[in-house]
């Protein structure tokens, strides 16, 4: 494998998500459990992938039907991300005048979610990834995550880090993404080292760290 272009930092790069949920919690309810088709809302926010001193984000669905995951997002200013995604004021509005069919698109599906759910941020995660693709099969990826970490306050994305690990400092995940099929020399690799898939969210296992999910 080649490691991914945007890795130029110390071979990784730093990854910040805020995660946004009901006040029934159902994104975190529907993860734990186990709702075959189910859709979570996400700022996603790169910090080391500033080329300019205006800063950028992705406005995230990232949505999981039985064991397919896809995402859909549009690319929009940090600073306008939270108005972005809440809809009706004239920074959506004048954002969404100048957007693409598909980003508009996209922009309807965020809107309806956060309406439709009365969606409110819930917490950031933030780790480290290592990407990288493989030489032969443009679809496959592996990703390892590492210093993975959780807040549920100060939920602005300007600021790193965490207070609680959602794995242990001395673990990384792990990430096979593909599309079709997973390479065979991969599988072989797996298997000699006798790797067991886990499923984890970051999310769900970081809302649990903070105990932020119960029901008051």
């Amino acid at each position: 494998m080649r490691l991914d272009s945007h890795a130029t930092n110390n071979y990784d790069y730093e990854v910040r998500s805020l995660y946004f949920d009901s006040n029934f919690h159902h994104s975190f309810l529907e993860k734990k459990d186990g709702i075959a088709i189910r859709r979570k809302l996400r700022i996603r926010y790169y910090p080391d992938f500033s080329r300019s001193d205006e800063k950028f984000a992705f406005i995230e669905i990232k949505k999981k039907i039985n064991e397919n995951v896809a995402k859909s997002r549009v690319y929009v200013p940090l600073e306008n991300a939270l108005k972005i995604l809440k809809g009706n004021n004239n920074k959506a509005k004048a954002f969404y005048d100048e957007a693409s069919a598909q980003d508009k698109n996209t922009l309807k599906e965020i809107w309806f979610l956060y309406k439709r759910y009365n969606l409110k941020p819930a917490c950031i995660v933030t780790y480290k990834r290592q990407p990288f693709l493989s030489k032969f099969e443009k679809t496959c990826r592996i990703t390892f995550d590492t210093n993975v970490m959780v807040r549920n306050y100060n939920l602005d994305l300007n600021f790193g880090g965490g207070s609680k690990f959602i794995v242990p400092a001395g673990i990384c995940i792990m990430e096979i993404k593909f599309n079709n099929y997973i390479p065979n020399w991969a599988i072989k690799i797996l298997q000699k080292n006798n790797c067991l898939q886990y499923k984890i969210s970051k999310f769900a296992n970081g809302l649990e760290k903070t105990r932020t999910y119960a029901l008051v």
